[in-house]
């Protein structure tokens, strides 16, 4: 791995790098690169890779497997039942190059440690790689004397000269032509069958050394056996040899299906995708911009174990239109986006949705559509709560960026025939992820082709031109990152709007997306009646009261709808409807006390209002034999007694209401009973 690194372009390195630390520093020195390299070569990384394979990739890399220490190209090839120089195994072993996967040498192909990973395919036991690891300095010389593999006293490179001399067809049909009899008979039902082997006089043959035909076969490392293990196996490497035969006829043939299922494309109207998509987008940016109002207005409560729950998603739907569905993408969406945030089990806009309304339209949908494309959820799974983690989010999130790219390879004006034909495409590109039954396969597909048509990516059965665009910028449509998506965005979503069209049946109407500062001033002073294309505000006495309420006096709500007003022109009855109405409010005042004093001596009641340490009571006369205070009564009758008066408190009969002494007692233990 090491030297193949080191033989890489700076431009394909850094590609490799980008794909597996996309966070980290780009290796500088053999050191660094020998770090990567072990990163490479952790199996881990390796299951992730494979994870992500279409399903030729996945055939030849199983067929790679059977060889730990890499294969001769036409020895795999004639195991795929292809020419060494075929087209596809060229097109296929590029790819896994390109994942580091495998890589040649030249005859040979090398490998990342695929045999760790996938185990047992086909039906043949482990690589011979897992059980020599376990052998003693002395078996495996013995075993690399036999197959004139090199010997010396070095554990690794004795398994390393076994694996090559094991993992070399020829080498293995000569072994086994020089085999006795007995031997290959066993070998030979081993390979056709069962590649676990346990006989318990056999066993006990090798255990003291007699004779067998068991012991050939493991003295020649055609068959492995750890004395600290029970049963003897025919590794792969030996077995996948014996199941093709020992001559060049046909025999086994690993699945090798270069070719996608067929799909024939129909022609589809770009402009009824583009129109779909569009709508959709305004849509959504609407939908997500509500469900944040909403929630800035009531926090949504959380379930008891975390998430969502359908009566909350049921009520937002009500409130801001759609359905529950839907509310669980735009609740998973403000979520990665970093637009909301969770305060006493509620969930509440962030203090970044303000510095997100500030952004014009087209941006806030890219934030949205990037954190959608990389997000790790699957938010139209009903099976769990909304906004709550659920175990297949790692693998819809593979299959959602492989979605975008499927489509973005469709030509323009054209589109798949079903979305049974998209999934049976997506099962092609990921297997492991979507599994073998198409049946079980098709409702994540169907989830998330309504995420692409929700979010503007897709309709029709086709990629809109927005779906290209952010293939472009996240590298899904096969070439370097570009930036395309703001330009494609500021195309389909037009600026914010700074003014609206005042009516005078009292409506505000804006045809595209209000700026922040336009939309929260009429969400003040008026009631939005509808959003989405366009959105519309209504006036009335109860929408300008609250504007007043917060503080606005009639001339500068006016001159607010004046700078809010295309061509700066108030209609005439909404400027009645204000001067009315800021001319009767407030003609009611209503106050907030902490108790009342009452006497029937209005003298003593005027006193209290000239002493200064009773200020902070407040006192005002409500009539004169009563005063209201501020504070509570409690308060309020202490502060009377600083001040040397002697109150009383009264009940709401009018009786007085005496101080209780209170005495605390500690109850013993006996006392309990």
């Amino acid at each position: 791995m090491l030297d193949f690194l080191s033989g890489l372009a700076a431009p394909r390195l850094a590609e490799l790098v980008a794909a597996h630390l996309p966070d980290g520093p780009e290796p500088v020195g053999r050191k660094a690169l020998a770090k990567f390299a072990a990163l490479l070569l952790d199996p881990g990384t390796v299951t992730e890779t494979i994870a992500v394979l279409s399903l030729p990739e996945l055939q030849v890399a199983e067929a790679l497997s059977l060889r730990a220490a890499g294969t001769r190209r036409s020895d795999l090839a004639r195991l795929l039942g292809v020419a060494a120089d075929d087209a596809d195994l060229g097109m296929v072993l590029g790819r896994l190059e390109w994942h580091a996967l495998a890589w040649p040498d030249g005859e040979w192909i090398r490998t990342a440690p695929i045999h760790e990973v996938i185990v047992g395919g086909y039906g043949f036991g482990p690589s011979a790689r897992i059980e020599l690891t376990q052998l003693t300095i002395d078996r495996l010389q013995r075993i690399a004397y036999n197959l004139d593999a090199p010997v010396g006293r070095d554990r690794a490179s004795l398994v390393d000269g076994v694996c090559a001399a094991l993992a070399d067809a020829a080498t293995v049909r000569a072994k086994f032509a020089a085999a006795p009899e007995a031997t290959k008979d066993l070998l030979l039902s081993l390979a056709d069958d069962d590649p676990f082997y346990f006989d318990p006089r056999q066993m006990g043959a090798l255990r003291t050394n007699r004779p067998t035909a068991l012991r050939w076969a493991v003295d020649h490392g055609l068959i492995m056996w750890n004395p600290a293990g029970m049963a003897a196996v025919l590794p792969s490497e030996v077995g996948v040899v014996l199941r093709q035969g020992l001559h060049l006829e046909a025999g086994f043939r690993a699945d090798f299906d270069p070719a996608p299922p067929l799909q024939v494309p129909v022609e589809v109207s770009v402009e009824m995708v583009e129109r779909d998509g569009a709508a959709a987008i305004r849509a959504a940016l609407a939908h997500v911009t509500a469900l944040l109002e909403a929630c800035g207005r009531a926090p949504v409560p959380m379930l008891k174990d975390g998430g969502v729950g359908i009566r909350e998603l049921r009520r937002l739907s009500k409130a801001i239109g759609g359905d529950d569905l839907d509310m669980r993408l735009w609740l998973t969406l403000a979520g990665v986006s970093g637009l909301i945030g969770v305060t006493d089990n509620r969930i509440a806009p962030s203090a970044y949705y303000d510095d997100w309304l500030k952004l014009d339209p087209p941006a806030q949908y890219g934030e949205l559509l990037t954190a959608w494309l990389m997000m790790d959820a699957a938010p139209l799974d009903t099976s769990s709560p909304a906004l709550l983690r659920t175990q297949r989010d790692e693998a819809v999130s593979v299959l959602r960026r492989s979605l975008v790219s499927l489509l973005n390879g469709l030509p323009d004006g054209f589109a798949l025939p079903s979305l049974e034909g998209i999934n049976a495409l997506q099962m092609y590109m990921r297997p492991l992820l979507t599994g073998a039954d198409a049946e079980e396969a098709y409702p994540t597909t169907s989830m998330l082709w309504r995420e692409l048509e929700l979010m503007g990516l897709g309709a029709l059965h086709a990629p809109t031109g927005l779906c290209r665009a952010l293939a472009a910028e996240a590298g899904l449509d096969g070439t370097p990152r570009r930036s395309a998506l703001l330009t494609a965005l500021e195309r389909l979503i037009p600026a914010a709007q700074r003014t609206v069209l005042l009516q005078s049946d009292l409506t505000a109407v804006a045809t595209g997306a209000p700026a922040a500062p336009l939309a929260a001033f009429l969400d003040l002073a008026a009631d939005r009646e509808s959003r989405g294309g366009g959105h519309t505000w209504r006036f009335s006495e109860a929408s300008v009261r609250r504007a007043f309420d917060t503080g606005s006096s009639a001339d500068e709500l006016l001159a607010a709808l004046r700078e809010a007003a295309t061509g700066g022109r108030v209609p005439q009855p909404l400027q009645y409807l204000v001067t009315d109405l800021a001319r009767r409010h407030g003609a009611l005042r209503v106050r907030t006390v902490g108790c009342v004093l009452r006497s029937e001596d209005p003298t003593l009641l005027a006193e209290l209002r000239r002493v200064k340490s009773l200020a902070k009571l407040g006192l005002t006369e409500l009539a004169p034999t009563v005063y209201a205070s501020a504070l509570p009564a409690g308060e309020t009758l202490a502060a009377l007694r600083s001040a040397g008066y002697a109150p009383a408190g009264e009940h709401a009969d009018g009786t007085i209401a005496f101080d209780r002494v209170t005495r605390h007692r500690v109850v013993r233990d006996q006392d309990k009973s």
